[in-house]
C-alpha cells in the first residue's frame, strides 16, 4: 500500500511540474537592424524593456547590424549598448581597456521605444547617430 501511495504522489508530482513551465507568459519574435553613424553596428546588446517599468527586460545580441530575440508583448524602452578597445594595453591586464561609444540617449538615457504586439512583424530600425569615440 505504502508503494502505491508513494507512485501516485510521484506521478501527480510530475503533472504538476509539467503543467508548471507550459504556461510561462507570451512572447514574440522581434528582429531588426541598428546602424551607428550610417553603419551597421559590428557588435552589441539590445535591450527591450517594459515601458511601465514591469517586469524583466529582453536582452539580445547585435551582430552585423541585425538582431533576433524573444521579447513578451507590449511598448517598449529600448536600450542599444557597444563598447570599443582604447588606448594602450594595460600591463597588468594584458589588454586593452574598452569604453562605452554609444551616446546614452540610446542606452541609460534611452529615446528608443517599440511597441511588440503578438500579431504584428515586430521588425524594428534603429538609425543611431553621435560623436565618433576618442
Amino acid at each position: 500500500m505504502r508503494l502505491l501511495t508513494c507512485c501516485a504522489l510521484l506521478c501527480l508530482s510530475v503533472v504538476v511540474l509539467a503543467g508548471c513551465g507550459a504556461s510561462g507568459p507570451e512572447t514574440c519574435t522581434v528582429t531588426g537592424t541598428v546602424t551607428f553613424n550610417g553603419s551597421p553596428l559590428a557588435q552589441g546588446n539590445i535591450l527591450f524593456t517594459p515601458e511601465d517599468g514591469r517586469g524583466v527586460p529582453d536582452p539580445g545580441k547585435i551582430k552585423d547590424g541585425k538582431y533576433k530575440l524573444e521579447v513578451k508583448p507590449g511598448r517598449k524602452k529600448v536600450e542599444v549598448h557597444a563598447e570599443r578597445e582604447v588606448g594602450e594595453v594595460d600591463p597588468v591586464m594584458g589588454q586593452r581597456p574598452r569604453r562605452s561609444y554609444i551616446p546614452p540617449k540610446y542606452n541609460i538615457q534611452t529615446e528608443l521605444t517599440a511597441e511588440v504586439t503578438p500579431d504584428g512583424k515586430n521588425d524594428f530600425t534603429f538609425k543611431l547617430v553621435g560623436p565618433e569615440p576618442e
